[in-house]
């Protein structure tokens, strides 16, 4: 059972090595190449069974049993040749004269080692079992590895130019491939001094072992490196578009959102009203009192600190609730959440401070405010109308207690 145990334990670390491809993977995720190399390591797990199979059975003397399973052992060592060929041609892209000329061989060997198995039904000219039992090889047999020597020579030799025309990590995994060719003619020459020993199967287990950490495991490492890098380009550039975007809907005088931003805000802030998910808030509209007079008497860069003073106060007094600069002179406040519940309180401490303004020098600042919970006839900009007028009666009433203190 010791040649089993080898077949097993080759069997087993081909599907460890390579479970995502053989289980996890669908032909439509692969592209040709890994397709190829798919089907060659279910043809290899075929092998690897048979193999298994072989030595039992022969134990067991099972003459017909045993022709029929050394037959298909053959029939899969052949498909396993063609397989390995269509990979190699189809991973370098190989469209040549050469590709074609090596994929017909394998195909020729194949066809060829499935008339030498009928034959060798009437004729043994590959193997054969005596009335004992004992297992006999033939010159077919040694033709059929001798073939194969040569087909991994004329792979490997092939590819010595294509290892010295290439780099880095393709370089490696060129090399690999010329390996697996080494690796397999040293195994088939001693497979065909000892057919009692399974030296193919070691070989083709190290070669695959070969190929899975310098070629797919390689090839792995790379698209995980390519999808990092795609994903911290997209992560720059999610980021340059939110600088972007801040800087599209923030006023650049104050920092607050724009009226860019107001009638993006305007139209969720409308649609979570329709949909229900909105009932209680308000809207607070205000105004500067005399900019344009300090414009014109100070200048403009009085004028900006002006509007930079009015945009701090309405900031500190609305400190959860976000402010908007729609127009030159001109604020919104959306009250919602904790501003909203603390209305009555935050609107008279800030009317306190612009009552003080008014003697001491500060900017005045005339606000409205409306309850969308108050409104008979319901809508954002039935809101925005009533918190403005509200806006205007205080700018008038403002104007007239400065004119009383004057």
């Amino acid at each position: 059972m010791y040649y089993s145990s080898i077949g097993i334990l080759a069997l087993l670390i081909l599907i460890i090595n390579n479970f995502t491809l053989l289980i996890h993977s669908s032909n439509g995720n692969l592209d040709a190449a890994h397709q190829a190399y798919k089907r060659f390591l279910i043809c290899i797990a075929a092998f690897y069974i048979a193999d298994i199979l072989w030595s039992p059975l022969y134990l067991l003397n099972v003459k017909v049993i045993n022709f029929i399973e050394t037959s298909f052992y053959f029939v899969i060592m052949a498909f396993s040749v063609l397989l390995w060929i269509q990979y190699v041609i189809l991973y370098l892209n190989e469209r040549t004269l050469f590709g074609k000329i090596i994929l017909w061989t394998g195909r020729i060997f194949l066809m060829a080692q499935i008339i030498v198995l009928i034959i060798n039904c009437f004729i043994p000219i590959a193997f054969w079992f005596e009335e004992d039992g004992t297992y006999h090889t033939s010159i077919a047999r040694n033709i059929n590895l001798a073939t194969q020597v040569i087909v991994c020579c004329v792979v490997g030799i092939y590819m010595l130019p294509v290892i010295f025309k290439t780099e880095g990590k393709i370089k490696r995994r060129h090399m690999a491939i010329a390996t697996f060719c080494l690796d397999m003619i040293i195994f088939i020459a001693l497979q065909a001094m000892d057919p009692y020993m399974p030296y193919y199967s070691i070989g083709c287990m190290l070669g695959t072992c070969l190929l899975h950490t310098f070629v797919l495991e390689d090839e792995k490492n790379d698209r995980r490196e390519q999808l990092e890098s795609i994903l911290k380009v997209e992560e720059i550039q999610e980021m340059e578009l939110g600088k972007t975007r801040k800087m599209a809907f923030s006023d650049p005088l104050t920092g607050v959102k724009n009226k860019m931003a107001y009638l993006e805000d305007v139209g969720s802030f409308e649609q979570k009203i329709e949909d229900g998910f909105l009932h209680d808030f308000g809207l607070v509209v205000f105004d500067l009192n005399d900019l344009k007079k300090t414009n014109d008497t100070l200048g403009h860069d009085a004028g900006d600190k002006y509007i930079k003073e009015g945009c701090s106060l309405i900031c500190n007094s609305f400190k959860h609730s976000p402010v908007y600069r729609i127009g030159g002179d001109e604020f919104v406040v959306f009250l919602s959440g904790e501003d909203y519940k603390n209305r009555d309180k935050i609107l008279i401490t800030f009317n306190n401070t612009i009552e003080e303004n008014l003697t001491s020098g500060g900017v005045i600042i005339a606000f409205g405010f409306a309850d969308y919970a108050t409104l008979e006839e319901k809508g954002f900009m039935r809101l925005f109308e009533h918190a403005d007028k509200k806006m205007y009666e205080c700018k008038q009433d403002l104007k007239a207690k400065k004119l009383q203190i004057s």
